[in-house]
């Protein structure tokens, strides 16, 4: 057995364990259906390859037809929490389908994939950027659940299928890339495949998708404005609850809590927190917890206390995010107002 096909039998035995693992834990049917379409790609090159068919009976031109929308299924689920793959979805089977009837020769399946291919790229990119934007309105953890590595692991299969196009595009020179190459780049997608799975399974325990309620709330917050007198006298009442019962120590806190501590619905709470901070829900938190690590800094009987344990007890859950929200609310590091905070302590004493 060659290279090629031994690589390409363990990238399909392990993207169909992916597969089963995905789909017993209930994690993400849509990338269990990306990694079960790789799996059956390498096994439709390795049969071609090794059963030598025709050309006539070479159908995996079609696999490549099924990599957008199922990239795109797959961030739909995870920016939605109510978008489950449905048999409405067949519909983004059908030009890989037509592939396989039709079997049109090399290169206009190809030609024909790249605008669809565009088009999930679009609606994959919309779909994340809302959800960043949106999950800022309904948690105060959203860097936690944040889908900057689904952007990061874009990004890698683009340079990816650079390389891979070049190899195949010039083979006199990079011929020492020629099979060695091809192998590289099915372990780099495996690797991927791996790393997406598990990234996911933190994002689904984490319940990072936004549910139908969020959606409305996040938006209503969004289209708030800063004029809405309803809006700002609600703002005042819920503001008082907050720094009162110092719910912001809660590292979760969401707005959906503060819906239900201060009476109310999410949409009307959203609109409030934004009208009445100028800014998220999770800017107007983040902004109470940075304002608290500060008046612990000054503090002379927490002079003992690190500044990581003055972030946790101010109810952040991580040292990125406190580093993150401290440099844009106040323009600076925290370990440097630390330091000036101790060096006033000292002038004090």
């Amino acid at each position: 057995m060659s290279l090629i096909a031994a690589v390409q039998l363990l990238a399909a035995y392990h993207a169909g364990v992916l597969t089963a693992y995905l789909l017993l834990r209930r994690i993400s049917p849509s990338l269990a259906l990306l990694c079960l379409a790789f799996a059956a790609h390498m096994l439709a090159n390795l049969v071609t390859e090794q059963a030598q068919l025709p050309p006539q009976a070479n159908i995996t031109s079609a696999f490549g037809l099924l990599y957008g929308p199922g990239l795109w299924l797959f961030v739909r689920g995870l920016c939605y929490r109510q978008a489950r793959p449905s048999w409405r979805d067949l519909v983004h089977l059908m030009p890989a389908l037509t592939v396989i009837i039709i079997r049109p020769s090399d290169p206009w399946p190809q030609l024909a994939g790249l605008p669809l291919l565009i088009g999930y790229l679009v609606a994959t990119f919309l779909a994340l950027r809302e959800h960043g934007l949106l999950t800022r309105q309904v948690r105060a953890d959203d860097d936690r659940v944040s889908l900057r590595w689904v952007g990061h692991a874009f990004y890698a299969f683009v340079a990816i299928a650079i390389f891979d196009i070049a190899r195949s595009t010039f083979p006199a020179g990079l011929s020492v890339f020629d099979d060695a190459g091809l192998a590289l780049v099915l372990v780099a997608v495996t690797a991927l495949l791996t790393v997406l799975a598990w990234r996911t399974r933190s994002h689904v325990r984490d319940r990072g998708a936004l549910s139908p309620r969020g959606l409305d709330a996040g938006r209503a917050g969004a289209a708030s404005k800063p004029d809405d007198a309803d809006a700002l006298a609600d703002f005042a009442r819920i503001d008082d609850i907050v720094r009162r019962q110092e719910l912001w120590r809660e590292p979760r806190l969401s707005l959906a809590d503060i819906a239900r501590i201060a009476g109310g619905n999410t949409r009307d709470v959203s609109r409030a927190v934004n009208a009445g901070s100028g800014g998220s829900f999770s800017a107007y938190v983040n902004g109470l917890r940075i304002d608290a690590v500060d008046a612990m800094m000054a503090d002379p009987a927490r002079a003992g206390d690190t500044l990581l344990a003055l972030a946790f007890e101010a109810g952040f859950n991580s040292k990125s995010a406190f580093n993150r929200f401290y440099r844009e609310q106040r323009g600076e590091t925290p370990s440097r107002s630390f330091a000036r905070a101790g060096q006033a302590r000292e002038a004090d004493a």
